[in-house]
């Protein structure tokens, strides 16, 4: 299999496009006639251009908001249609609603959300055993895994250099109920094949991780070929190199679609209250059992969180982390609040401006009379 997407024409059904896609994309309004409109689903998307499937020959379409009145930004993942334009030519016309989406902050001072891919099944959250384990940033990953309406499960890879990952899946177990958790390697072929049998159809997995955790290399092996690119990993503190630099949607010969996606240090929350839920399950049900519904769940007299606590059922660790992460949704909460507010103050301004504008200006005195009259 080539290393270049755009040589792969996967056909429509295998990238999941279904009869109610076909219902969507003949009802949309975007501008397309049946002799310029294409169907298909995003594999990549770059500086303003996405790499589209669509069947027959891969399609590079312009994706920026002067070609194209999405609404939102198109994502990898994303079912589209591409209009031809005679002259600008292929352009994301319109995006189908979205069943799932892995969403970040995106990084910067103002909040606003980043989809990393989009209508997928399962979401992979993998994690090298040949580092520490980092519990705080794979919770940060479930509660981002678990927000999106995917299925996340967690792989540990590089089992081969370790003697013992029995002790690492059962400390994981401990901070994901629920959550299936294999430890896997691409040298030994540890788990491969559990792996496999869930890329079946259409049905479509991302992974996510650091940079050297061996996520492309999984592709690799999934793939029996080389799809993407793998470096070497830095001796000294375990890092990879970046080299995937895009999120990637490669269809699998066997069956299923993998979305490979860079590797992500910064890891935003975005609005991911039930995602904290399901990741601290153990903690959000005797929060909502508490006396007072504004809890801090620290001193409160009748706090359900801290008599869990205490009856050991909630860690003091898992506990301080759960309040952190809580703090810092409220605080996204509050921020898109207040921008809300100001966008709305603006555009009552706006108003009141042009109506000023546009109201009829009464003559000044002494100006509209008829010289005539004088003489």
């Amino acid at each position: 299999m080539p290393d270049d997407l755009s040589l792969l024409t996967p056909d429509l059904p295998s990238l999941g496009w279904t009869a109610a896609h076909d219902a969507w994309a003949a009802s949309v309004d975007d501008g397309g006639s049946e002799d310029t409109k294409q169907h298909g689903r995003i594999a990549r998307t770059s500086r303003g251009y996405c790499l589209v499937f669509t069947g027959g020959d891969a399609v590079m379409a312009a994706s920026s908001s002067i070609r194209a009145d999405t609404g939102i930004a198109p994502s990898t993942g994303d079912f589209v249609t591409v209009i031809d334009h005679p002259e600008d030519g292929p352009s994301i016309g319109s995006i189908a609603e979205r069943s799932t989406a892995i969403t970040r902050r995106a990084p910067g001072r103002v909040p606003t959300p980043q989809v990393l891919a989009a209508n997928v099944d399962d979401v992979f959250v993998m994690h090298g055993l040949d580092r520490p384990l980092n519990m705080r940033r794979l919770e940060r990953q479930l509660v981002i895994a678990w927000e999106s309406g995917a299925t996340p499960l967690v792989l540990l890879t590089k089992a081969d250099e370790v003697r013992h990952h029995e002790e690492a899946e059962e400390t994981i177990a401990r901070i994901a109920p629920g959550v299936e958790t294999l430890a896997i390697s691409t040298v030994s072929g540890q788990n491969l094949d559990r792996i496999a049998t869930r890329f079946t159809g259409s049905r479509t997995i991302a992974l996510i991780g650091l940079s050297g955790i061996g996520k492309s290399t999984l592709v690799n092996e999934l793939s029996d070929g080389v799809v993407q690119r793998t470096g070497e990993v830095r001796a000294a503190d375990r890092r990879g190199r970046h080299t995937t630099v895009t999120r990637d949607l490669i269809p699998l010969p066997n069956g299923g679609i993998v979305v490979d996606t860079p590797g992500i240090r910064e890891i935003g929350l975005w609005q991911a209250h039930a995602g904290l839920a399901k990741t601290f399950p153990e903690i959000d049900a005797p929060a909502k059992s508490c006396r007072f519904a504004d809890c801090d769940h620290r001193s409160e007299p009748g706090c359900a969180v801290q008599e869990a606590r205490m009856d050991g059922l909630v860690s003091e660790r898992r506990l301080t982390h759960w309040r952190e992460l809580l703090e810092e949704i409220k605080l996204q909460d509050s921020q898109l609040e207040e921008f809300a507010r100001r966008s709305e103050s603006r555009d009552r301004a706006e108003v009141e401006r042009r109506r000023d504008n546009e109201r009829p200006r009464k003559p000044k005195k002494g100006k509209g009379r008829d010289r005539g009259a004088r003489r």
